[in-house]
């Protein structure tokens, strides 16, 4: 079981390969996380998340001011369980704002550690209920995996990692409509990351991650001089890439987080 999902994650990208793409500018995400603990089996932990795009034009929650630096902010509050030595769940809610729309986010997730030939194996599935201004309410599902190691480093330890997440389409909350072509994967990131403790509670995590948006578009008919047809309008999948270059910035009060930790 553990290797077909390792193999469903890993060559996702390759089965959802698109007819063409593009690629967006680079965008920073400097991220800062506070988490306690509440009881010797759950988390509480606070998180705030900043958006800036490298094309200033991208740069546009507000018109002037500090806000008009910045593509999105995001804060989070969420709470972790530990059911077993191998299973954890629980829930975050999330508030974006930006230009439009600005969006409320319910995510209750359920998440399995292992090991796989002496590296860690994280599995998540979380279920995103979406809340945007003047749009419908709609849910997705996420399922990501995680390979990573814990290294020592004269007295400290670093904790290299990959990480691949393929947001699922699902029909949760939107009208059917015949016409419209989706793709089973509707976004993915591959993330590499090197996370490195600076002391038992301070952690930093730098991290470059690649997401691919997956959609279709239309292609409209093209015409000669004389409006006769040469060629179909059709349909075709895109991929529209964001090279995303991160920095997490982690602090635990009372508690070392363990790498089966979403909080880690």
């Amino acid at each position: 079981m553990k290797k077909r999902l390792l193999l469903f994650l890993f060559l996702l990208p390759l089965l959802t390969n698109a007819q063409s793409k593009f690629t967006l500018p680079t965008t920073l995400w400097p991220e800062l996380q506070l988490s306690a603990e509440l009881s010797d089996e759950g988390i509480l932990f606070l998180q705030n998340q900043y958006r800036i795009n490298t094309d200033s034009r991208y740069n546009d929650l507000s018109d002037s001011g500090l806000l008009s630096n910045f593509e999105r902010i995001e804060v989070s509050v969420g709470y972790e369980h530990t059911f077993s030595e191998h299973w954890r769940g629980g829930a975050i809610v999330r508030y974006a704002a930006e230009n439009f729309p600005k969006a409320f986010f319910l995510s209750p997730f359920i998440r399995h550690n292992g090991n796989l030939k002496g590296l860690y194996f994280n599995k998540q599935l979380l279920f995103e209920y979406v809340i945007q201004d003047e749009m419908e309410a709609f849910g997705n599902f996420r399922l990501s995996g995680e390979l990573g190691k814990r290294l020592p480093l004269k007295n400290k330890f670093i904790t290299p990692a990959i990480s691949y997440e393929a947001l699922l389409v699902s029909e949760f909350g939107k009208d059917e409509d015949e016409n419209e072509q989706e793709r089973f994967v509707d976004r993915t990131r591959l993330r590499l990351s090197l996370n490195y403790e600076l002391t038992e509670k301070l952690r930093i995590n730098p991290y470059f991650m690649r997401q691919t948006d997956r959609y279709y578009v239309m292609v409209p008919p093209e015409y000669d001089e004389d409006g006769q047809l040469l060629q179909d309008g059709y349909t075709t999948k895109r991929n529209r890439i964001i090279p995303i270059v991160g920095l997490e910035i982690k602090y635990s009060i009372n508690r070392t987080p363990e790498t089966a930790s979403i909080t880690y």
